[in-house]
């Protein structure tokens, strides 16, 4: 029974998120375009989110173990192992970011289109070069005053019960702008809601338990303090997603 429910949670949740990519297509077609696209896809990826949340009977309980300041920007990195981290992004950081996401989302209609106007990177895992160009790309939006959204691990699976190691892009960025890193924890997304793709998954409404950690910062650290910095991220966010609280 339980996962027939699940199952069903699934074909619930993909026929909310296409009503919503209906609502929402010809605003976001219309108005994310100009110098305030990045403001007003902002505005609209915050309702999508809220509305959506509701809809699906997703709550939230945000924990900033520090005040964060409007007026900075940050690499935000993040555990990433249920397709609600990105959703909650916009619930958690109450500031206009940039997503480094998968190019493989260039084929989902209505989402596409903020990638393809510049609001949010396209990574092509596929090719050094390719995956190298969006660091650049990031680097300017971070210029501009933007913060930039990494999920460090790459992917995931299903079947893996620990994170996965972090790569080396987004601590690569921070060093070379002096961008502070602020983790982020998402410490039960992967219980509300799995990968459609595996319907012997979870898949259910409650409350995702987010921990936003105090930035890290990136004053006089070099290429050297790379690995350093990204070992120091990966504990802070395993540290809290092994603690069970």
């Amino acid at each position: 029974m339980k996962k027939i429910l699940s199952y069903l949670f699934y074909l619930y949740f993909g026929l909310i998120y296409i009503v919503f990519c209906i609502i929402l297509s010809i605003p976001i077609f219309l108005f994310v375009r100009g110098k305030r696209k990045n403001l007003v896809a902002k505005r609209i990826k915050t309702f999508w989110a809220t509305y959506m949340s509701k809809a699906i009977g997703i709550k939230t309980k945000v924990t900033f173990l520090s005040n964060l300041n409007s007026n900075d920007n940050y690499i935000i990195c993040a555990n990433h192992k249920s397709y609600l981290d990105i959703v909650l992004m916009y619930l958690v950081i109450d500031i206009d970011f940039a997503f480094l996401g998968k190019s493989e989302l260039l084929k989902w209609p209505v989402i596409n289109i903020f990638f393809k106007r510049g609001v949010d990177i396209p990574v092509y895992r596929d090719s050094k070069t390719r995956a190298a160009e969006c660091l650049i790309i990031a680097e300017k939006e971070i210029k501009k005053g933007r913060s930039v959204v990494i999920f460090p691990e790459g992917g995931w699976d299903n079947s893996e019960k620990v994170m996965r190691k972090f790569k080396n892009g987004a601590f690569q960025l921070a060093i070379d702008t002096s961008c502070p890193i602020l983790p982020v924890t998402f410490k039960n997304n992967y219980d509300l809601f799995t990968d459609h793709k595996d319907i012997s998954g979870n898949a259910k409404p409650g409350t995702a338990n987010i921990i936003v950690h105090q930035p890290i910062s990136i004053d006089n650290l070099t290429r050297k303090d790379l690995v350093n910095l990204r070992e120091q991220t990966f504990n802070i966010i395993n540290n809290e997603l092994n603690s069970g609280n």
